[in-house]
């Protein structure tokens, strides 16, 4: 399958899941006029997807690179990263299950461990290479990318501190101090694998600036699906997996949509400070709010 094809179908998957979230939401549909809301939801879906996607090829445009790879293909290698990462938080959190020691804490420095050290194994074993830089964006361009980029993560994580239901208001020191720096480490490590390292070898081995884009988002927002399925499918629960499946959509979609917004970012600015600082303030919210 190439390139394009995998990126015109995942956009179609993103798009029906995206119609589904709408029209499954309760009190959507009533008992008239079914098709017609429907059709409307199907529509606005189109819309969007097409807005998304216009600004997607206008952000993505230019041929400015400032990483590159320098070694023979790193996709397979990257992606068995990847998935040694999710496979090993997955073993810890069952392990930490069986012994009766499974709680949101544990789940962290499994997730920690995991997310840090697997990359490091494979890296240190020259599976995996660092990429090498080529060039640097000028300042002008750097500090307008800082200033938005910083801008949008404060807004969106002001707003989903603001708007959580059941949020620890206000925070204290104490949790602020354990949230941030935890928060800066996982998205650090997050931004290594997907942009540093993954959205790298697209660019590549693709030499499509959009595709890399937009696969490595997706990339991104499926390595968050395993911790949010693992419960239900442990325990073979398949009515709360229906549930999980219909809670979590929504959070899959945004999540892509952020890996977007963070590919820019890198693909702009080559700085893995600012795609760092960035994914952690767009994190910072919601995990003061209602915990990691």
């Amino acid at each position: 399958m190439t390139s394009r094809r995998l990126s015109q179908l995942s956009a179609a998957a993103l798009a029906a899941l995206a119609w589904w979230v709408c029209v499954s939401r309760p009190g959507v549909l009533g008992d008239e006029f079914v098709a017609e809301i429907i059709a409307v939801f199907g529509v606005l879906t189109l819309i969007l997807f097409g807005a998304v996607f216009l600004a997607l090829r206008w952000a993505t445009g230019g041929n400015a690179t400032y990483w590159t790879m320098r070694t023979p293909d790193q996709l397979r290698p990257i992606g068995w990263m990847i998935v040694s990462t999710m496979g090993v938080m997955l073993a810890g959190g069952r392990a930490l299950e069986w012994m009766g020691r499974l709680d949101a804490l544990s789940a962290i420095v499994v997730s920690l461990i995991a997310s840090t050290l697997v990359p490091a194994a494979f890296l240190l074993a020259r599976e995996v290479r660092w990429p090498s830089r080529v060039a640097r964006p000028g300042w002008p361009s750097l500090l307008v990318l800082c200033v938005v980029g910083i801008g949008i993560a404060t807004a969106w994580s002001w707003a989903a501190w603001s708007w959580a239901p059941d949020r620890l208001d206000p925070p204290s020191i104490g949790r602020v101090l354990f949230v941030l720096p935890v928060t800066f480490l996982a998205a650090s490590m997050e931004e290594v694998v997907f942009r540093v390292m993954l959205m790298t070898a697209l660019l590549e081995r693709l030499g499509s600036r959009f595709e890399a884009v937009f696969l490595s988002a997706v990339a991104f927002g499926l390595m968050h699906v395993p911790g949010a399925f693992a419960q239900p499918l442990f325990e073979a629960n398949w009515p709360l997996l229906q549930i999980v499946a219909f809670d979590y959509a929504p959070q899959f979609l945004m999540q892509v949509l952020l890996g977007l917004f963070l590919g820019v970012l890198w693909l702009r600015s080559g700085s893995i400070a600012l795609i760092a600082a960035v994914h952690t303030l767009l994190n910072l919210g919601s995990h003061l709010a209602v915990g990691l």
